[in-house]
């Protein structure tokens, strides 16, 4: 092996024999404390899995803002929303300030982690590992502020002066995150032994280097788009969500002819049950329609729900924290116990930790003064940038009590509109009252559990080893849940207002 990586491989830059020698024979590990240390590491993942814990029980405790709670929420996971007049002001305005703490912490750091990565990409002195922990580190400071975002959405839309520096933060983040998830696509990024490896070397410890720009013949992993989508739908979700423009263009080009559609579809078979020409044909033809329908409803309702936000959160958070952990754990025996070691440059992050309770104290202690404490005007705000449906909650659903979802679409129930907005917004009212639409609503909770539970515990498995092939297991959670969706629509709607006559 060449003599230029026999010491630390900062010692030069790698040349593309060195690469393809590395390749093979593998490379020496050394330690790096700064990067990789048990404190910077823990101190980065605490910060993201706190503040998420703290959205979530903030979510849970009824502490979040009406205009961003939806039917979901509310009617199937019986949120309550926030109110001046039943919950704490002061809490509220506490929790809020110590969201924006971490966050602003987080983006920071996040954003100076992975300069200094890229300083070492461009020299060559940065190892595959280390690159690999840089990255995850970062994705976890992005975490924080994706999860600050979906608690503080109606905030940061009153102030825009805040909104728009997180922003910019959080582009420059997105965009350096993006880059470094290029070398990572080479299927032979992140491999910790393979046959006629040298003794005592690893794949981890190559220059992350030599993989930019370079497949070495490999090809691409068939993970690779993994991590791009993860980080695309998280900021699109997010992000998007805090500009109307955003969610009246997808109401109106994607959701509305989607839902338009579907309504169109069960219309023919259910205007023609109730005629002389074999009205039970028609009928059962209309529930096999639903079982497509209705799941796809579900789904459509699901995906605008403050708990989707959560789970997006919680997968960012968990496979960014499976990418870190899992190499550091494999370097152990070759890194040592020196990334272990309690320094200064381990105590420093976690101590800095404590600047956020600092701040829910000086807010707990103090009267606002900021404007934080804000009174929640818009508690009845109609949901309609975010649904084409109207909210429920508004709907005299005492009307259509008796009705069944076939009357209201053939227009034979006495309250039946002839409009389709009209008629979609009556449906929805009638479906949130049905036991099934609550119960599919669960089913999608569980698929989502599901998928998470077997991606990630093979990702953990085969990282350092082999390719997980997680493409596969993501398909077939979601066929799977299509067709028992489709099965529990068609056998239980008869017994349900959904599918009775």
């Amino acid at each position: 092996m060449s003599g230029a990586f026999e010491g630390r491989a900062e010692s030069s830059s790698p040349t593309a024999a060195n690469c393809e020698e590395l390749l093979q024979q593998g490379a020496i590990a050394h330690p790096d404390p700064d990067i990789s240390g048990a404190g910077v590491v823990l101190a980065f993942i605490l910060s993201a899995y706190i503040t998420f814990f703290m959205v979530l029980v903030v979510y849970l405790g009824g502490l979040v803002d009406s205009t961003l709670l939806r039917p979901v929420d509310r009617q199937i996971f019986h949120i309550q929303p926030y109110s001046p007049s039943r919950r704490r002001p002061q809490l509220h305005a506490s929790v809020r300030k110590a969201v924006l703490a971490l966050s602003d912490q987080q983006i920071v750091t996040g954003i100076a982690i992975m300069g200094a990565g890229f300083q070492g990409l461009r020299t060559g002195s940065i190892s595959v590992y280390h690159f690999q922990i840089v990255l995850y580190l970062a994705w976890m400071s992005s975490s924080v502020h994706l999860s600050a975002i979906t608690l503080l959405g109606t905030y940061l839309q009153e102030h825009r002066g805040i909104m728009i520096w997180r922003l910019c933060g959080m582009s420059i983040l997105l965009v350096m995150l993006i880059i470094g998830l290029v070398p990572t696509i080479s299927n032979d990024w992140g491999i910790f032994w393979w046959n006629g490896m040298v003794d005592g070397r690893t794949g981890w410890a190559i220059p992350a280097k030599c993989f930019w720009g370079k497949l070495w013949g490999d090809g691409v992993g068939p993970d690779a788009p993994l991590g791009f989508i993860i980080l695309a739908i998280s900021y699109i979700w997010k992000v998007g969500g805090l500009f109307s423009i955003t969610s009246t263009a997808y109401n109106r080009w994607v959701r509305s002819p989607l839902e338009t559609l579907l309504v169109l579809l069960l219309k023919v078979p259910a205007t023609h049950s109730d005629s002389d020409l074999h009205p039970r044909l028609w009928l059962w033809l209309f529930r096999l329609i639903l079982g497509i329908a209705l799941p796809l409803f579900v789904i459509l309702e699901c995906v605008s729900s403050f708990a989707a936000s959560l789970w997006i959160s919680l997968t960012g958070l968990l496979f960014g924290t499976i990418q870190v952990l899992v190499p550091r754990t494999q370097m152990q025996p070759l890194t040592g116990s020196l990334e272990n070691t309690w320094g200064f440059g381990q105590l420093v992050p976690l101590i800095l930790l404590i600047q956020p309770l600092g701040a829910i104290m000086e807010h707990v202690w103090t009267k606002d003064q900021s404007g934080l404490h804000r009174q929640d005007t818009n508690h009845t705000r109609d949901d309609a940038a975010t649904s084409s449906f109207a909210n429920p909650f508004e709907l005299d659903t005492g009307a259509n009590g008796k009705s069944s979802l076939i009357q209201l679409i053939s227009g034979r129930s006495p309250i039946s509109s002839f409009s389709i907005r009209d008629k979609k917004q009556e449906m929805k009212a009638l479906l949130f009252s049905s036991k099934l639409f609550a119960t599919l609503v669960w089913l999608v909770q569980a698929a989502v559990v599901t998928i998470c539970v077997v991606v990630f515990y093979f990702d953990a498995e085969t990282i350092g080893n082999q390719r997980s092939n997680n493409w596969e297991f993501i398909l077939e959670a979601i066929a799977a849940f299509a067709i028992f969706g489709f099965l529990m629509t068609v056998v239980l709607s008869p017994f349900s207002r959904t599918g009775k006559l």
